[in-house]
């Protein structure tokens, strides 16, 4: 059994749901997938994205590490995410960390800056404000784009097209 088809059965059993029929019925797969994804078919990648979806889960830790009662918490997503984010601009002005499982709204939160930076209604000041935003989110988003692509080359690894066990 691989590392993803125990995280597919812990998941389930982590989130209390009894059946594999009522877990496909969730990620709109048949419960015979369910089945196999448990034991030894690893699932498509777009399957893969909607457990992280739906279970709101890190998919990098998901496909990477064990999951276990004791780390379940580490595996999840805040819903907060970009209220830090816009906290974290407002404290710092150049460097600051951020998580893995923070690149995605990372991006869309330099996109909605980008929008508004677009506008012909903002004053100057407005606008180097954003501008600095920018900057910060650039740098942080910097420092994250290495660990990101050797996340992405692992992911490719695990869930490769060529796999003949995919259904």
């Amino acid at each position: 059994m691989d590392l993803i088809n125990k995280n597919i059965r812990s998941l389930r059993k982590l989130k209390n749901i009894k059946s594999q029929s009522e877990f496909g019925e969730i990620i709109g797969v048949p419960t015979h997938n369910i089945n196999k994804y448990e034991h030894n078919v690893i699932p498509k990648p777009e399957v893969l994205r909607t457990i992280a979806s739906e279970f709101k889960i890190n998919l990098h830790l998901f496909i990477t590490k064990e999951l276990t009662e004791h780390n379940f918490e580490e595996f999840k997503i805040e819903f907060n995410t970009e209220v830090k984010l816009e906290s974290l601009l407002n404290e710092v002005s150049t460097e600051y960390q951020i998580k893995r499982n923070d690149l995605d709204r990372f991006t869309t939160l330099f996109g909605d800056k980008l929008k508004r930076l677009e506008s012909d209604e903002l004053n100057d000041i407005d606008r180097a404000k954003l501008f600095g935003d920018l900057r910060a989110i650039f740098l942080a988003f910097n420092k994250k784009l290495t660990e990101f692509y050797i996340m992405q080359d692992h992911l490719s690894e695990i869930i490769g097209g060529d796999n003949p066990s995919q259904p």
